[in-house]
């Protein structure tokens, strides 16, 4: 009985991974058509219907119909503009694949859609979601489906906390796969919480500019958007540079230390429906406490708002105490 469930367990994982593999094939397929044809709409049409005396750009809506920027008599621009809808997309098909792996406790797997992510996300969509930008762009173009490419990640935290940064982010994903564990010198809580604060700081930054100015900042800044983009200034450049050599020696640096998203979605994830949490079995061995490498686990309790949900702490419980629980559940 217990081979016939993790036989079914297993076409299941495989039936998955094959179902997602298609539909990343089918979108690298349609991306340039679909590109294409997005421009020609965009350029052509609002060019000839639009009577508006500010510039085109974007995306035509349904109709047809154009776009002014300014005094406009065009139509509207749309809510999905250029590719949003594509990113939206595959946004969605990573997420979903990601909360699938956490119910199911297939965290050994993992490192499979880091590596999607990694080339899908930032090597295929340049960078998708940027940490800095999306903080900013979310008030700057609240009115198109930019604001569902950032309510994304902000749902699965609800839900079951920091899944997004954990596994779909391109950005922690890369700095995760560049991480050797035996060569990480092993830096004291007590030194290295001080420097955790430092993203909610960039946060509060990012926000107050963009409420004050209505302008976007430091929007090529993020590390490794250079590589994505195959392209940069020797700035960009150097910065993707140094956190590769950082990221090496350090777990994600740039999450733990600088990321204003995941800021937010750690104060998000304060309040998220579902946790890894332990059970009464626990036995305060402090397995968990030694795999965790984002040092969120100690003994079976579980900072919620720093987890990045990896199931490392999952994999290393002998009697299985840790699993996803609902966090606020009555006694």
């Amino acid at each position: 009985m217990g081979a016939t469930t993790a036989n079914r367990r297993r076409g299941s994982w495989v039936l998955l991974f094959a179902v997602l593999f298609a539909a990343c094939l089918v979108t690298a397929s349609i991306a340039p058509a679909y590109a294409q044809q997005a421009q020609g709409q965009g350029t052509g049409l609002g060019q000839g219907r639009g009577s508006g005396e500010g510039s085109h750009t974007g995306v035509s809506s349904a109709t047809g119909r154009g776009e002014g920027d300014g005094h406009g008599q065009g139509g509207g621009q749309g809510y999905f503009r250029g590719d949003q809808l594509l990113k939206l997309i595959v946004k969605a098909a990573l997420a979903g694949v990601s909360l699938g792996l956490v119910a199911a406790r297939g965290f050994k797997y993992r490192k499979w859609l880091l590596l999607l992510s990694v080339g899908v996300a930032g090597f295929y969509m340049a960078g998708l979601l940027c940490p800095l930008c999306a903080v900013q762009n979310v008030f700057l173009k609240w009115n198109t489906a930019y604001l569902l490419l950032v309510l994304l990640p902000i749902v699965t935290t609800l839900l079951v906390g920091r899944v997004y940064c954990g596994y779909v982010c391109p950005y922690g994903a890369i700095q995760e796969l560049l991480h050797v564990g035996k060569w990480a010198p092993r830096i004291p809580e007590h030194w290295r919480r001080p420097f955790t604060w430092l993203k909610y700081a960039v946060l509060v930054f990012l926000v107050v500019n963009v409420l004050v100015t209505k302008t976007e900042i430091l929007k090529d800044m993020t590390p490794f958007k250079a590589l994505f983009t195959w392209g940069g200034t020797p700035l960009t450049i150097g910065l993707a540079a140094g956190f590769a050599v950082l990221s090496v020696f350090m777990w994600r640096p740039f999450c733990e230390v600088l990321c204003p998203l995941g800021a937010f979605l750690s104060l998000v994830s304060r309040v998220s429906v579902f946790g890894l949490q332990a059970d009464e079995s626990c036995v305060s061995c402090g397995a968990c406490t030694t795999t965790c490498p984002s040092t969120t686990c100690h003994s079976g309790k579980i900072r919620c708002a720093d987890c990045y949900v990896c199931g490392e702490c999952v994999r290393a419980c002998a009697p299985k105490s840790l699993r996803l629980r609902l966090r606020w559940r009555r006694s």
